[in-house]
């Protein structure tokens, strides 16, 4: 007992001197310098290039939730790396998750609320600040152009300015001005082995609402966007290795928009209520899974998003082992050549 006493002791003694060490602008220096080394020889390291598809999960949230970005998902190949969607905070962990910026191809929109828009111009300057060597096109269905134009006109003064400051060798103008081109269903391009195909949701009033499939070198994902489970979705996820679909769950809901009535607060009991009817339940992707084939089920842009070990429980309540909840920074593997799914969580 008196050892630890001793040791316990001993232990104030360095802490309270280490206080005082950090005080010290020598110290202060050197801690510095260590810890900006530290930071850039983690930035010069580069993600590993994937010898297959992988699918990070950049925004997991909906607005309703906090403590996670905004709708976002990256799918990256060893020749591509698209976005699709926008949200708010979803820069953040793409920058965590160290995406290759400088070698982003597009961005590609399901639709124009603001949770997957939001972020459109901090995805064109991080990545044209890191040398993307060609204008950012962003692809989206009707109304695309009208966004596009106004992110450009927007943010056209902060184009100047930077440009003005770094100089046009380091910043050249032309690649900072988005492209935009819009989308019918079906095949929205082919790049290499890559094959990106779109489909129609169900997102009343929102019309179009579009979701996408990627197939590459025999592996292939679909991101929802928001949407029902509809006819579309059962067509385009036949067969698919990975969906990643919105999804809300209705017992959350019911008791949120109940206990907010009960307290007066009408107007976001109607708001929590109106968003039922547009968003995929969990029960019809437990539904869509046993009517498909798809390996595995998703969910992200969660409704809301679960703060709890009990709310992430009756989010997943009667979904099977291939169904799993999405958070940010989590990301999905599907190697080349068989048919495995690896789950890697931040």
């Amino acid at each position: 007992m008196k050892k630890l006493g001793l040791v316990f002791f001993g232990l104030l003694i360095l802490f309270f001197v280490g206080r005082g060490l950090v005080n010290v602008p020598a110290v202060q220096d050197t801690l510095l310098e260590r810890g900006t080394a530290a930071l850039a020889k983690n930035a010069a390291q580069p993600l590993e290039d994937p010898e297959g598809l992988r699918v990070y999960v950049c925004g997991s949230a909906s607005p309703l939730g906090m403590g996670q970005a905004q709708a976002c998902i990256a799918v990256v190949t060893p020749e591509h790396f698209y976005l699709i969607d926008s949200g708010v905070g979803s820069t953040d962990n793409i920058n965590l998750l160290r995406l290759p910026t400088a070698r982003l191809d597009g961005l590609l929109l399901t639709h124009f609320h603001s949770d997957h828009i939001a972020e459109i111009y901090e995805v064109n300057l991080g990545s044209w600040v890191n040398g993307r060597p060609a204008p950012l096109k962003v692809w989206g269905p009707r109304g695309v152009d009208e966004v596009v134009s106004a992110v450009n006109a927007g943010y056209r003064q902060d184009r100047i300015y930077r440009v003005g400051h770094h100089g046009e060798d380091l910043l050249p103008p032309a690649l900072g001005v988005l492209a935009h081109e819009t989308i019918e269903p079906g095949v929205v391009l082919e790049d290499g082995e890559l094959k990106i195909s779109a489909y129609v949701g169900e997102h009343p009033p929102i019309e179009p609402a579009v979701g996408y499939r990627f197939d590459y070198r025999g592996r292939s994902v679909v991101i929802s966007g928001d949407s029902n489970v509809n006819e579309n979705t059962l067509k385009i996820a036949e067969g698919a290795d990975l969906l990643l679909h919105d999804a809300l769950s209705l017992p959350t809901l019911t008791a949120l928009s109940r206990a907010l009535e009960a307290v007066g607060q009408t107007r976001q009991s109607k708001i929590v209520t109106d968003v039922m009817d547009y968003h995929a339940s969990t029960g019809s992707l437990v539904a869509l899974g046993e009517q498909s084939n798809v390996a595995m089920v998703a969910y992200y842009h969660l409704v809301p998003v679960p703060p709890n070990a009990i709310t992430k429980t009756i989010f997943m309540r009667g979904a099977p082992d291939n169904f799993v909840l999405t958070e940010d920074l989590m990301w999905f593997e599907l190697p080349i050549g068989n048919d495995e799914i690896v789950v890697h969580r931040p």
